[in-house]
């Protein structure tokens, strides 16, 4: 079937709803559509092979058409990883470590086997990770954020979203233990005018609060505490990005919040952006989430993949801090020590995995258990002029990971996949639970 009768088999497989395929992967089209089918290939060009039982042969959607994939995969969890490896370029591996020497990393990983990874494609890793408890993932309609009677202006709820068309505000109520995440995207169609409150009580009623709040406009993002006590409103992080920095009209957010410590960490598109500490002292108590759009009526804000986690502190932590000297390797302990100088190696001993570590102040080793390293920064190396390669897709993985690719074919039990620093992966299928359409055209980061 040609690429140009796209829009014909488009309609009929929205129709029908694609019954009788052999397996349910979800595809999210660029319009918001929703195709079911299973999906064979995705080409270099982009263009996504689908298999359903409404043709003979397979359906080809042009590049550009599929913004997101949901795999149908086994309930099951995956095995516990251990580490997670963050590779030069970002992407995101969960394993368990064999061995490391000069040259590589071998590791272990549940759904691709063992790999071997050159020294110098490791930019991290965070050791003893566990799962991170999910408190809330949505939303799933827009009676769940329905805290506030004047339903009349409310955010609706739409293809996995929560929209407004004109100034709307809604809430909802978490479980949320002392260190949470909280993660959401947003998207406008105009200028964005968002304001996300958190850490908040409630209570509408009240003239003066405790919270947190972040608010993204024309002039940028920034994230303020207000305090019923002392002065009202103050800066925690301020970031001057203007939304004509991101290309699509879109942007994840990401907040790590430590009130044990009243810490905050920023996070945009995966990529660390700032911390801060409660300039008022104490961190606020509250549990509750209010989402307020300020946008007038016509331009559409949509907020999705909102998301509230319990914040694995201080493996999560330490990652999103300052490394250090990136001329050298870094290693963190459990216990908050800090190191630099040069993992020489990692060995099994009889109780996990071994850490050797030269420091810049001792002229014998260190000796760390595994159990007791939290997370460990490599040298960065020297820059190189070459372009970074342009990949239109990001595989996501169980156990957190990410993994960037231009191509891939999908078989009935594996996925075929070249990555730029992994090369040839053969990984379960499985053991793939989604995959997204990265922007085309790379942010453009504000100049300091």
């Amino acid at each position: 079937m040609r690429i140009s009768k796209f829009r014909t088999w488009l309609g009929l497989l929205i129709a029908c709803g694609a019954p009788g395929v052999l397996r349910a992967d979800s595809l999210l089209l660029t319009d918001h559509a929703r195709l079911t089918g299973t999906v064979r290939s995705i080409n270099e060009a982009g263009v996504v092979e689908l298999a359903t039982a409404l043709s003979p042969e397979p359906v080809l959607l042009k590049a550009g058409a599929v913004e997101k994939v949901e795999f149908s995969t086994p309930a099951s969890p995956p095995a516990a990883a251990g580490t997670l490896i963050e590779l030069a370029n970002g992407d995101l591996l969960p394993a368990t470590i064999e061995s490391l020497d000069d040259k590589n990393l071998n590791v272990l990983t549940a759904d691709a086997g063992g790999l071997r990874i050159s020294r110098a494609a490791l930019k991290s890793l965070q050791v003893g990770v566990r799962a991170q408890k999910v408190v809330y993932r949505g939303p799933k309609n827009s009676g769940e954020w329905g805290v506030y009677a004047d339903h009349s202006k409310i955010w609706q709820f739409a293809n996995d979203a929560l929209t407004a068309n004109g100034p709307a505000q809604s809430a909802r109520d978490f479980a949320a233990p002392p260190q949470f995440v909280l993660k959401f995207t947003l998207k406008w169609q105009s200028n964005p005018m968002f304001k996300i409150y958190f850490a908040d009580p409630l209570t509408p009623e009240a003239e003066l609060v405790d919270r947190y709040f972040l608010q993204y406009g024309s002039a940028g993002l920034e994230i303020k505490r207000e305090s019923s006590k002392g002065k009202r409103y103050q800066t925690v992080i301020q970031l001057p990005r203007s939304p004509d920095q991101f290309p699509a009209n879109e942007i994840a957010v990401e907040i790590r919040v430590d009130r044990k410590t009243s810490r905050l960490h920023l996070l945009l598109n995966g990529e660390p952006e700032g911390a801060g500490v409660d300039p008022a002292g104490d961190a606020p108590q509250g549990n509750g989430v209010v989402i307020t759009s300020s946008a007038p009526a016509g331009p559409v804000q949509e907020i999705r993949g909102i998301e509230v986690l319990e914040l694995d502190n201080p493996g999560t932590r330490h990652r999103s801090e300052e490394r250090g000297d990136a001329k050298t390797d870094s290693l963190i302990s459990r216990d908050e020590d800090r190191w630099g100088g040069r993992l020489i190696g990692i060995q099994k001993g009889q109780e996990g995995a071994v850490f050797s570590f030269k420091s810049d102040f001792q002229e014998d080793p260190l000796e760390l258990p595994e159990a007791d390293v939290s997370t460990v920064f490599f040298a960065k190396p020297a820059q190189t002029d070459a372009p970074a390669p342009v990949h239109q897709f990001a595989l996501r993985l169980r156990g957190e990971g990410s993994l960037r690719v231009s191509s891939c074919a999908f078989s009935a039990d594996d996925v075929t996949a070249v990555h730029p620093l992994l090369g040839q992966l053969k990984i379960r299928r499985a053991g793939v639970t989604g995959l997204e359409r990265l922007n085309s055209k790379p942010e453009v980061k504000s100049k300091e």
